[in-house]
């Protein structure tokens, strides 16, 4: 096996070792989430650390290592300046890498996680309602990563679901028929429209999702629903979900 590999990857998240190296985490189409060292990226005369910023997608140059492989190079693909211009967009961002690096595993490839997150982000950039575009992340990257939540059908007894609303379930993975739901605990009740909104992000692609238009009470409905949902799953909430919603609270933030 050759020492030097070369790959595409967006820059998940990194952090400082020592006084001048970066610990980088990255997702990549064929590699999974990797974890690799920037020497010397810290310091102002170095050719790595502008490449290297979170959210970039970049070609990458790496060399096997004992523990972290060390990045040899790096070119940049995509910085997606709109979101690096806008505080909202940058954190809608960073919550979008934050459930990627969580969900990641490394060394095992998933590149429809890796193609969901890059059409995340330039939808992001390109003025996709940043709300929708998040929930269709949440909902599919439940898909890629193997936790799609069931929404056809009754999780309990197989039943199909008559159209309108019904409990859903973050334990049992999804929606219950009117039988089954007093037998479970933890139940949220989700209307006919946002049910409908989830089976829309199943069959359709960022092209449909682009054009989508939601009521801002159907809208948070699903941010409830998918967020309860994910924190389940990994059992913790994710951190920039906390930021996403002081930054709302405090009004410093796009329609979402």
């Amino acid at each position: 096996m050759s020492r030097l590999y070369k790959t595409e990857g967006v820059v998940l998240k990194h952090s400082y070792m020592g006084e001048a190296d970066a610990v980088l985490s990255i997702y990549t189409p064929a590699l999974g989430k990797l974890r690799a060292v920037a020497r010397g990226a810290k310091r102002s005369k170095s050719r790595l650390g502008g490449h290297l910023e979170p959210l970039n997608h970049c070609s990458i140059m790496l060399a096997r290592g004992r523990s972290l492989d060390i990045i040899s190079g790096c070119d940049t693909l995509e910085t997606f300046m709109p979101l690096r211009a806008n505080l909202w967009l940058m954190s809608c961002g960073l919550y979008v890498a934050e459930l990627t690096d969580r969900l990641g595993v490394e060394g095992t490839e998933n590149r429809s996680l890796f193609q969901l997150l890059l059409n995340t982000l330039r939808s992001l950039s390109d003025g996709v309602h940043p709300g929708i575009a998040l929930r269709y992340f949440d909902f599919r990257s439940m898909a890629c990563s193997g936790y799609l939540p069931e929404i056809w059908r009754c999780v309990a007894c197989g039943c199909a679901l008559e159209m309108g609303s019904h409990q859903f379930s973050a334990p049992a993975g999804g929606l219950l028929c009117p039988d089954c739901a007093p037998a479970l605990s933890s139940l949220q009740m989700i209307s006919v429209n946002a049910i409908k909104v989830l089976r829309f992000f199943s069959r359709n692609d960022f092209s449909a999702i682009a054009r989508l238009k939601l009521k801002p009470d159907v809208m948070r409905e699903i941010e409830v629903v998918m967020q309860n949902y994910v924190t389940y799953v990994l059992d913790q909430e994710v951190n920039s979900a906390k930021w996403l919603n002081k930054l709302r609270g405090s009004g410093m933030w796009l329609t979402s």
